[in-house]
């Protein structure tokens, strides 16, 4: 998705993805059916260029809002998965982050 859209980081993506997997599988309480869930833990990217990471791990565990159609146009206009995590655009990103830092201070 990267490599096609043209634009992104892949870097991030793939080395942070052995962490995103912990998260996720292991570590995380949240349900893909109820992305409001009150009870549910955060992920918070900081790094919001790496968010197809988090794109990834959406679909991966089961979110309606990131379907494989979805990450294939990533960062392409009016897209669901824009170059920079949104809130208001994905069920299931926490917090819109851009800036490299600001997702840290969102999360405190």
């Amino acid at each position: 998705a990267i490599n096609k859209s043209n634009s992104g980081h892949p870097g991030a993506p793939m080395g942070q993805a052995p962490i995103g997997y912990v998260l996720f599988a292991e570590e995380m309480n949240f349900n893909p059916a109820d992305p409001q869930w009150l009870n549910r833990d955060r992920f918070v990217l900081s790094s919001g260029h790496g968010c197809m990471l988090q794109y990834s791990l959406l679909h991966l565990t089961g979110y309606d809002s990131v379907a494989m159609d979805d990450i294939k146009q990533f960062r392409q206009w009016g897209s669901k998965t824009p170059g920079h995590p949104e809130n208001f655009e994905t069920a299931g990103i926490e917090v819109t982050t851009g800036p490299l830092g600001m997702g840290i201070s969102n999360a405190v």
